[in-house]
């Protein structure tokens, strides 16, 4: 099993019905893998009077991970275990919970213990009824869809989909069915979302601050991995090796956009839906290997992030006619800029530097001048010029066969592709720039990018020689 990202631990002298459920897998002919075994130990842990330590229990993990699986045997489990007990299943959508539901129907159906259960599949109607009166039924995400029900457990899959609002609601619908039911459950299961999931993100972040009563089982790559290595997406994917393999994850990546692929399996929050610059661009684009810095005229752009957690400082060089970028360093805080831009302005061969002079730069525009280091001139209509430069060069295509051609390069870097993946773009007046609010994330990285691809662009003209004639 990779290491998660996070696992709550589990509490010091319970006993859980974990090994159960895993069992109830295997009768229905999915055996669990080893981080669907860990996972059901935290579901399934009890204190002394049987009642279950977790009401809420949050899982996000990749797709294809047998999420699915592991909800459908806990489902099963909960009916066996006590008579009429009530467990109930939800998605983005009724008929994606009765997609799921279904499959759960055909499992049971087709294992040793469809003896023991009566299958409804009527619209609207659909139950697995069980000889002891426990009932497992799909319902819709809305308000009044448990009104009056009760519940010991209940789904809510694909919960990134859930605005805070839905979300809001969806839970005050659940709550009151749970009152008068001890040890009810309810056990939201997603992949990590887009901006647009801040319901279930919060629920991730609760979960990792360690807030009683919630179980946090999360697995997906590092924040600062590169999404589009094959290798490190399958090492983290627990269930690589077993249900799927690197051929599956190329065939994914070259079917799914970007952002999508670095959300469904590398389980990481993207900024939109789609990401503004394709991987067939960025890997047409990218490099390996450093430019030779003490041969070309180099050009150099910072930037703060807006709640200035953190400063990106970027060069970029011209190389066989086109402009290379290569991040320099990112790093927490602002104070450290300023030397630090000192010492390679003063290193290297330098043609430029471009500092936003406005917004939360300003600072750091200000204390660089005041080191003894002039940035060339930046108005605020250059940021729209820069971003829109930078992301045009990024998007052109061969003119010919209309395959990626990308007029800029750029050394692969963790930081400017999680930058990339997350950037949203924003109206300034008649144009567009690079949206520092409307992203999820810090783009201070590309910002500095973009302005270090302007201080190149815009460099000093070279001296011209005078030219002499002898009579």
């Amino acid at each position: 099993m990779p290491t998660p990202r996070y696992l709550t631990p589990r509490t010091p002298g319970t006993r859980t019905y974990g090994p159960a459920i895993s069992k109830t897998a295997e009768l229905l002919g999915t055996p669990f893998m080893p981080w669907q075994n860990a996972a059901a130990d935290l579901i399934g842990e009890v204190d002394a009077a049987g009642r279950h330590t977790f009401s809420l229990v949050v899982i996000t993990v990749q797709r294809q991970a047998g999420k699915t699986t592991l909800l459908g045997a806990n489902n099963i489990h909960r009916c066996l275990t006590g008579p009429r007990r009530k467990v109930w299943r939800t998605a983005q959508t009724g008929q994606d919970a009765r997609k799921k539901w279904i499959e759960v129907a055909d499992a049971v159906r087709a294992s040793p213990l469809a003896p023991l259960v009566e299958v409804k599949r009527t619209n609207g109607s659909e139950a697995i009824l069980f000889r002891n009166r426990s009932a497992f039924r799909p319902f819709p995400p809305t308000e009044d869809a448990l009104h009056g029900e009760q519940s010991d457990c209940v789904d809510v899959d694909e919960a990134w989909s859930f605005t805070e609002y839905e979300g809001d609601y969806l839970m005050q619908a659940i709550e009151p069915t749970q009152a008068t039911r001890p040890g009810a459950q309810t056990i939201i299961v997603s992949t990590m979302g887009t901006a647009d999931s801040s319901w279930f993100h919060n629920l991730v972040s609760r979960g990792r601050a360690g807030e009683p009563g919630i179980a946090l089982i999360d697995f997906g790559i590092p924040d600062d991995a590169d999404p589009m290595d094959l290798d490190l997406v399958a090492a983290a994917h627990p269930a690589f090796g077993h249900t799927i393999d690197l051929a599956a994850l190329k065939r994914a990546q070259t079917r799914l956009t970007p952002a999508q692929f670095a959300r469904a399996y590398g389980n990481r929050q993207t900024g939109a839906a789609e990401r503004l610059i394709t991987t067939a661009a960025l890997d047409a684009a990218a490099v390996t290997a450093e430019f030779d810095r003490s041969r070309a005229p180099i050009a150099f752009g910072a930037a703060v992030d807006l709640d200035r957690t953190e400063t990106a400082i970027v060069a970029a060089a011209e190389v066989d006619g086109l402009p290379v970028i290569e991040v320099i360093e990112r790093r927490p805080g602002t104070a450290w800029a300023p030397g630090r831009l000192v010492e390679l302005v003063g290193r290297w061969s330098t043609v430029g530097l471009v500092i936003d002079p406005t917004g939360p730069s300003s600072t750091l525009h200000d204390a660089t001048r005041r080191a003894g280091i002039e940035p060339l001139a930046f108005a605020a209509r250059d940021r729209s010029t820069a971003d829109t430069d930078l992301l045009d060069r990024f998007q052109h295509l061969d003119p010919d066969d209309g395959t990626p051609a990308p007029l800029v390069r750029f050394v692969r870097s963790a930081d400017f592709l999680a930058a990339v993946d997350i950037v949203t773009m924003r109206r300034l007046g008649d144009s567009l720039a690079f949206s520092r609010r409307g992203s999820p994330g810090p783009i201070a990285v590309l910002e500095a990018a973009s302005n270090a691809c302007y201080a190149l662009a815009h460099r000093p003209a070279d001296p011209v020689a005078p030219e002499v004639r002898f009579a």
